[in-house]
């Protein structure tokens, strides 16, 4: 936040006035960005002392993944006041700084948005005991207990002023590949997958599980475009697919350009992590919705009612699920049909019952027809 450079004044008189003129607890306005990803506060006036800290890996306004967090927690504000701080595009690299700054500061709850942060959470929350820690993880971490390198993330061997929030979306990413193949007129879909990772296989995975449920012999074309953000590969992948006869492209990222890239097509797009029906109705179909405040409201309370160790004990990892309310469908798009909505309720409600449970498949998916 850049140095403080303090002046000798000779009269003590003057000195005193001047440090009571420099508003003494004031909070800098935010001047965050990829080249400096130094923690910098943007509060929210509250009646409160509770203070959280929010690293994000982009900006809350831009993209779609960060502004899901962020949203969540500005949903959580409006029952639970606390102040609101953070530190936005912030590497991987950075973020053990980042976290540790907040830390250091004696911030009631540091909420790291992004499971790329994860080790480094760890390690900066066994140096703070004091300090509540909110991470996200892919998957429950007792499914890969027997794994040596996954001990570290185990519940009893965490530090114990940490919980992970599931990042989880495979139920609605399930019901958007349903969607996806009833709504398809040719009988082949598209999905935009930023790279191979465990988690991003489990988000395609989901939908193509999905997908074949509703037609068993949909076609599935997948593109791996390198990045979380890659407006012109997005573009070369979608025409591509849109060349080879897919009308529904499912996106799992960041930004706009799928919508836009689709809509220049004249494809219908699924889009994740927040509702986009009113960037292009015409375009989006539906979206798959991530909703962190229900899993932050938890975390949070149990911090300002002094109950974390109960909430912990039952709620180390917490997943999305669409029984939950912590992930579901967006607002459906203009294309939508009422035979459509009515098909995609009937699966919803087979999810929420468990007479559907969706596979977690973190293998590499399999384009085309099985």
């Amino acid at each position: 936040m850049g140095k403080k450079v303090l002046v000798l004044i000779v009269t003590l008189g003057l000195f005193a006035t001047i440090l009571a003129g420099c508003g003494g607890g004031q909070t800098p306005t935010p001047t965050a960005s990829s080249a400096s990803p130094t923690p910098t506060p943007t509060p929210t006036p509250t009646s409160s002392k509770l203070t959280l800290a929010a690293i994000l890996y982009g900006h809350a306004n831009e993209g779609t993944w960060d502004p899901a967090g962020y949203q969540g927690l500005l949903t959580v504000q409006k029952e639970i006041p606390f102040e609101l701080s953070l530190s936005e595009a912030v590497s991987s690299q950075d973020a053990e700084k980042a976290i540790r700054d907040w830390a250091a500061r004696g911030t009631s709850i540091v909420f790291a948005h992004s499971d790329t942060y994860t080790d480094q959470l760890i390690t900066v929350a066994a140096n703070f005991p004091n300090i509540f820690f909110v991470g996200e993880f892919g998957i429950d971490p007792a499914v890969k207990a027997s794994e040596p390198d996954q001990a570290k993330y185990q519940k009893a061997n965490a530090p114990k002023n940490l919980v992970f929030l599931g990042d989880t979306p495979e139920d609605g990413n399930y019901v958007a590949g349903y969607a996806a193949a009833l709504a398809s007129k040719s009988g082949k879909v598209g999905i935009l997958q930023p790279f191979e990772s465990g988690t991003m296989n489990r988000y395609t995975n989901a939908f193509i599980f999905g997908a074949r449920a509703a037609k068993a012999d949909i076609e599935i074309l997948i593109v791996y475009v390198g990045d979380y953000l890659a407006p012109a590969e997005t573009r070369d992948g979608i025409k591509s697919m849109a060349q080879q006869g897919a009308d529904v492209i499912f996106t799992e990222l960041d930004d706009n350009s799928s919508i836009l890239e689709c809509a220049a097509n004249n494809i219908q797009c699924i889009a994740m992590y927040v509702d986009k029906r009113d960037l292009d109705p015409k375009t989006v179909l539906t979206s798959v919705v991530q909703d962190w405040s229900v899993q932050l409201k938890g975390a949070i309370e149990a911090v300002q009612k002094g109950t974390w160790t109960a909430f912990r004990d039952k709620n180390y990892f917490q997943p999305q699920s669409l029984a939950a309310g912590s992930v579901h469908l967006g607002a459906w798009g203009d294309a939508a049909t009422a035979e459509l909505k009515t098909a995609v309720s009937a699966i919803e409600a087979k999810i929420k019952s468990g007479e559907i449970v969706v596979p977690m498949d973190d293998s590499k998916p399999l384009s085309t027809t099985p």
